[in-house]
């Protein structure tokens, strides 16, 4: 797969765009001419589809192409994550990253189109990513078989997920892709690949059996364990929050 890539900067907005295409022709509309229209474009998506604390995920379509943009709050709203963008990747860039990496060893996932950032003072303030749609049918807990098969080629291929949810994989006509590459590692650490099946078993019980809890060992029960004590911290963190006053509409 060969994926151009050039870097578009506006200094006058403080934007600065990478454009990726699929070869050499171009999709959608001359990203650097229309920068100010298709700004505005992208800001009030079609429709909504997921919309918290840490993004915004919408849906439109420019010309006959359907894209998919992904805005990450936190880069706007919390001033930790505006300060580390000087020195480590934002999540946009990580999630950009990881997406073309998982392409390039056959794992299929969207394709970035454009990967939008705004920066003041060399802070990056939002951070916009725009893939192209897939077709294709979410996939549910009902789908386990598919989903583990999955998730042990990501393994197989050196990859570790993170976050395998049933939502975040998607059948389409070429078989079953990832939605969210945010979290993926390049890792062949079994506790990670044992930790891939732990967050499978929460919504599919079956998984471990599938996956092969020979193949994991040791490493099953340990993952289990690590789980049970984020779980924990997080248990006690939330309540902490709640019996001091706090919640995530006040860290907004």
């Amino acid at each position: 797969m060969t994926l151009r890539r050039e870097s578009i900067v506006f200094s006058d907005s403080g934007w600065e765009v990478e454009v990726h295409e699929n070869g050499a022709k171009p999709v959608g509309p001359a990203w650097d001419k229309e920068f100010s229209s298709l700004l505005v474009r992208l800001e009030k998506p079609d429709r909504i589809l997921k919309h918290d604390h840490r993004g915004e995920i919408g849906t439109l379509e420019i010309g006959d192409v359907r894209y998919v943009v992904k805005k990450f709050t936190f880069q706007s709203t919390r001033l930790w994550f505006r300060f580390s963008s000087v020195f480590l990747p934002t999540l946009g860039e990580i999630a950009c990253r990881n997406s073309l990496s998982l392409a390039s060893d056959g794992i299929a996932t969207p394709l970035p189109v454009l990967l939008m950032q705004q920066k003041r003072n060399n802070m990056v303030v939002s951070s916009w990513l725009v893939y192209r749609f897939m077709e294709g049918e979410i996939l549910t807990s009902d789908n386990v078989h598919e989903i583990v098969d999955f998730v042990k080629g990501m393994h197989e291929s050196g990859w570790v997920h993170r976050d395998p949810h049933p939502a975040n994989f998607i059948r389409t006509e070429n078989g079953i892709a990832t939605l969210d590459a945010i979290k993926v590692r390049h890792s062949r650490s079994r506790y990670l690949r044992a930790y891939d099946v732990i967050l499978m078993e929460h919504d599919m019980p079956s998984a471990p059996d599938i996956y092969g809890r020979d193949e994991l060992g040791l490493w099953y029960f340990g993952a289990k364990a690590g789980h049970n004590c984020i779980r924990i911290y997080r248990v006690i963190k939330n309540g902490l929050r709640k019996m001091l006053g706090f919640s995530r509409r006040d860290r907004k």
